[in-house]
């Protein structure tokens, strides 16, 4: 299960040592007299987490590199982050990466109210498609804003998506298959919406690893663990070829990605698991399609009459 934690005080001295802990970096904070309020909530998925925080007052702090790619959008209030050679004002209706992961920062902070997601560089790196040899800074980001409006956007409907699921479906999160692909899902935005190095070009060497016989050895291997949280690494390590490899190879011999396979055949499993399912136990159609790793069973529901031509609660009924 997604771990949930809420602190509130209105002791600066407790909440640094809080927010010391919650970002894993040494924030020397400081604050005005009077009323305050530290106030921080947040659902920690491991491999991101998905943060509320108020700072009802007026507080600057420094901080050391976070390592982790910290995406915050205010809603009340205002920020303006610095670090050397550069620095940003963020206020209400904008989105912006906090600072550059690998630099420290200082902040300033005005009566202040956001959401905030945090994303672990390895995520970031599995999902970008970079072979597990790369060196670790082969990705980074090179802005710390959205490339445009329009991407903008999309980082909200991304993050709006998870926190829809925590409020509509929040036993869904506690499915493995779930969880991996709302962190994918969120990493993927991340990637889109601010720019970055990526995976960088296909080399001559991907382009003739791409193969039909690399499509058989990851189609093998899907088939045989679908069940389990597999990444894309995963899945180039076991057809012998770089994550980038693998992608060429889907394009030009299969007719979908391989998290479209992966999608397929897991929806397949899930028609299986509805079919030899007893609706007398207590099965449901939102159980089953969480098992393997579908979190909203609208969608799962309007995918599986795509394939199966009926809805899923009239194969549970049979």
């Amino acid at each position: 299960m997604p771990k949930r934690n809420v602190f509130e005080t209105a002791d600066l001295d407790a909440g640094r040592e809080f927010m010391n802990a919650a970002y894993g970096t040494s924030l020397r904070m400081s604050g005005t007299e009077g009323d305050q309020l530290i106030r921080h909530a947040r659902y920690d998925f491991g491999p991101f987490c998905v943060d509320d925080v108020t700072l009802s007052m007026e507080t600057g702090y420094d901080a050391d590199p976070l390592e982790s790619l910290a995406v915050v959008e205010p809603r009340t209030g205002w920020v303006e982050h610095r670090w050397e050679g550069g620095g940003e004002r963020v206020g209400p209706g904008e989105i912006a990466v906090i600072a550059p992961p690998d630099r420290p920062f200082t902040a300033l902070a005005h009566n202040l109210d956001f959401g905030s997601v945090v994303l672990d560089q390895s995520l970031l790196t599995e999902v970008a498609g970079l072979a597990e040899d790369q060196p670790a800074d082969t990705l980074h980001f090179t802005g710390l804003q959205p490339a445009s409006p329009a991407l903008a956007d999309h980082w909200r409907t991304t993050v709006g998506y998870v926190r829809r699921v925590l409020a509509t479906s929040p036993e869904a999160m506690s499915e493995p298959l779930v969880l991996g692909n709302v962190a994918r899902t969120v990493a993927a935005g991340a990637l889109v919406t601010f720019p970055n190095t990526g995976a960088g070009e296909s080399t001559s060497q991907d382009g003739g690893d791409a193969t039909p016989g690399a499509v058989r050895r990851a189609v093998a291997f899907i088939e045989a663990n679908a069940h389990l949280d597999i990444g894309l690494s995963d899945m180039a390590t076991a057809a012998r070829v770089t994550p980038r490899a693998l992608q060429i190879a889907f394009a030009r011999h299969h007719d979908t990605g391989p998290w479209g396979c992966v999608t397929r055949i897991r929806l397949d499993r899930a028609h299986f698991d509805l079919l030899a399912a007893d609706p007398d136990d207590d099965a449901t159609v939102a159980a089953v399609a969480a098992r393997w790793g579908f979190a909203k069973s609208a969608n799962f529901a309007a995918r599986y009459h795509d394939v199966y031509g009926v809805s899923p609660e009239s194969t549970l009924a049979i």
